[in-house]
């Protein structure tokens, strides 16, 4: 393509979704209660598979929709395939908007080749002339030009993206990299200290000069230690808020949203609990080492840092469809530490996000293999309207239910509900 400007992902401000440094440009709702008002009619985005074929010569007849547990009549069926509207049935209406809207947001520290192909299937089989894309790399969010997929060849973008993505997810994985690397330094000195091997301060001398390491004892590598692993958990905090008004944010744009979160998997080095007991045993006259090594089991427990409740109902509200890709890996053997999964906090959340707005959970080494399961999924859908019955309840949110008459062996999904004012 000759005399064209070389194509570019315009970056846009900053975006904080799992600590990442950034702010949410806009305004945009705080939460479930200050969401806009529902209106008439009520549009579901509906996929019924049989296995993993989507289903598509059902009639409106087929269906049978439930809100809050009660059935409601459906108006109108549009079949969308692509961007294209297939089929309608049903009184004239104002058709479904089938622009198409797509986020890729990227939480992982590592440079992994299988993005690479992900991102290749992106331009050779998802975006489409019209389509509108944001990526967010773990340092900030770039735009796709809305000609851009119209005026660049398939590889000229895919080249573009990828080496943002790539130096980005490098950039941005150095201070956690630090961080894990500090910690398992601490460990492997914390750990000794059972044994007859080296001192704490012995241990460590080699990441400190020779002034810092003359006053360090076990007590104070302690204290680092704890500190250390609480400044890792705050980099990698997930904010309600912001999630939150991130779906304020998504429910405004039009037609059909759709959102990839590829997540990888999260090891970080502790003290083995056989070697906090050896400790304990060994240092049962020291008060205060009995209590920082106490402290330690209160900080390795991990609770869900975000309301996934509110969050999904958010999202589920917003229309948009969340594919949450987990992009699983084996953890790296480090000499004197114990390698915990540290994604537990975050994976129930994600994937309640995802099964509530009509995605999908993908577990994989092979990110490029689920994105590809993830994307297909998202290509057809049916789109039921309904007017909404009249409540006397007041606002809140409404659950929505899709069930496929004598079907048998078919899934469907559908976002949860929406929120009525």
């Amino acid at each position: 393509m000759k005399n064209q400007p070389t194509p570019r992902l315009a970056a846009k401000g900053a975006f904080l979704l799992l600590g990442v440094a950034a702010a949410l440009s806009g305004s945009a709702p705080a939460g479930p209660g200050v969401q806009a008002a529902a209106v008439a009619p009520i549009e579901v985005p509906v996929r019924v598979f049989d296995g993993a074929k989507f289903v598509d010569g059902l009639k409106l007849a087929d269906f049978e929709v439930l809100e809050d547990g009660y059935p409601v009549s459906v108006d109108t069926l549009t079949l969308i395939k692509g961007r294209t509207v297939a089929r309608r049935e049903g009184p004239e209406a104002k058709r479904p908007d089938t622009s198409r809207t797509y986020y890729l947001m990227f939480q992982t520290v590592d440079w992994d080749p299988k993005l690479a192909d992900a991102v290749d299937h992106l331009f050779t089989s998802v975006l489409a002339p019209g389509d509108a894309m944001t990526m967010v790399t773990p340092t900030k969010p770039y735009s796709l030009h809305k000609d851009a997929v119209a005026t660049h060849t398939p590889a000229e973008l895919s080249k573009s993206m990828k080496d943002i993505l790539k130096k980005d997810i490098q950039n941005g994985g150095g201070q956690y990299k630090e961080m894990t690397r500090e910690l398992s330094r601490l460990t492997r000195s914390i750990s000794s200290s059972q044994t007859g091997g080296r001192t704490a301060t012995e241990e460590i001398e080699g990441e400190l000069d020779t002034e810092q390491a003359a006053g360090f004892g076990l007590e104070q590598t302690i204290e680092h230690y704890r500190t250390a692993l609480m400044n890792l958990e705050s980099v990698r905090l997930v904010d309600e808020k912001k999630l939150l008004a991130f779906a304020g944010l998504l429910k405004g744009v039009p037609g059909q949203k759709t959102l990839f979160l590829f997540y990888a998997r999260e090891f970080r080095p502790e003290i083995s609990p056989k070697a906090i007991q050896s400790l304990m045993s060994l240092y049962q006259d020291n008060p205060t080492i009995q209590g920082s090594l106490m402290d330690l089991f209160q900080l390795y427990k991990h609770e869900t840092t975000f309301n996934a409740e509110n969050v999904k109902k958010a999202f589920a509200d917003a229309g948009v469809v969340f594919h949450f890709i987990f992009m699983d890996k084996k953890s790296q053997r480090v000499f004197g530490a114990y390698m915990r999964e540290q994604s537990e906090d975050v994976f129930p959340g994600f994937r309640d996000i995802a099964a509530a707005t009509g995605g999908v959970t993908e577990i994989s080494q092979n990110a490029a293999s689920s994105f590809v399961k993830a994307s297909t999924a998202s290509q057809d859908y049916y789109v039921l309207s309904y007017i909404p019955p009249a409540s006397g309840a007041g606002p809140g949110f409404r659950k929505i239910q899709v069930k496929v008459k004598g079907a048998e062996g078919y899934s469907v999904v559908n976002r949860l509900g929406y929120f009525s004012r």
